[in-house]
């Protein structure tokens, strides 16, 4: 969690920056330019501050709220230097930068984020700079040597920081055999609109069934279960899983990332009957479990 911490005080770090030369330099800056800039900083600080907040927390909501808030908080007062229409795009631009950040830190917790992280900063780096650009080309100001030499240095710092810090939300679990499944359909019948209904087999007190996650579908999709018996769900994913490693469980409150290539457990006490569903982390693989 650390990590993410640290990547986000490096942000702030260079956002306070860039904003303090941009403001120190306003004087010239024309209504148009003022308004790109306004756009800019809004929309950077809602993606930024969302990104961070949901990649390690999962949680999608106040991610949005809380990116959406940051971003109307930077893009009102950049904003600003264009007039009345700058104000405007800095509002329109502040929950804008949440929302997309939401999404995209939803979106990439399952894949590669120590991957993804040092692209993320390179992004930011790029847009602080293009907006000092923007700045300077409004006042007809070319930039020093002296300014590039520092520009450079600070992003190959912040490069290098995103490269060796360690990044992940995968939760290390011991390695656990997958059980066969007999009924498991030929991988050319695996659709996702085709069902695959198993019964939990009993062991040692538990009901246990192994789950296959693929890119398209969890199999089997439909696990029938009886009342008061614990359940054991033994999550196997493929390596090519993507988002669908993420498993689900909205009436539990349970989220789990799965490791691709590798298996995590899943423990429910089934207390009632009914259904429980289980999916994606954007909603597009499910399953359920039928609770008799």
């Amino acid at each position: 969690m650390y990590s993410y911490w640290v990547i986000g005080a490096l942000c702030t770090l260079l956002f306070a920056v860039a904003g303090a030369y941009i403001f120190r330099n306003r004087k010239g800056i024309d209504c148009m330019h003022g308004m790109m800039v306004g756009m800019s900083m809004g929309i950077l600080a809602g993606l930024v501050t969302a990104t961070l907040f949901l990649i390690p927390t999962g949680n999608f909501l106040w991610g949005v709220i809380i990116g959406s808030i940051v971003g109307l908080a930077a893009g009102i007062p950049f904003g600003k230097l264009g007039g009345h229409l700058g104000v405007m795009e800095g509002i329109m631009a502040g929950p804008m930068g949440g929302m997309m950040g939401g999404m995209l830190g939803q979106m990439v917790r399952p894949f590669s984020i120590e991957t993804f992280m040092p692209f993320f900063v390179a992004v930011v780096l790029l847009t602080l700079g293009g907006t000092i650009y923007v700045v300077d080309c409004s006042r007809q100001k070319k930039p020093s040597l002296g300014k590039i030499s520092i520009s450079i240095v600070t992003c190959v710092i912040a490069l290098f920081v995103s490269t060796i810090l360690s990044f992940s939300v995968e939760e290390k679990s011991q390695t656990i055999p997958v059980v066969s499944n007999e009924l498991k359909l030929p991988s050319y019948l695996q659709q996702a609109s085709v069902e695959e209904r198993v019964v939990a087999v009993m062991k040692d007190g538990y009901q246990e069934i192994a789950v296959e996650i693929t890119s398209s579908k969890y199999s089997p999709n439909v696990i029938v279960a009886k009342k008061g018996v614990p359940l054991r769900l033994q999550f196997h994913a493929q390596d090519t899983a993507g988002c669908a490693r993420e498993v689900v469980f909205p009436s539990l409150n349970i989220d789990k990332i799965v490791p691709a290539g590798g298996n995590e457990t899943v423990e429910i006490n089934l207390e009632k009957e009914g259904v429980i569903n289980f999916r994606c982390s954007m909603d597009m693989v499910h399953g359920r479990i039928e609770v008799q």
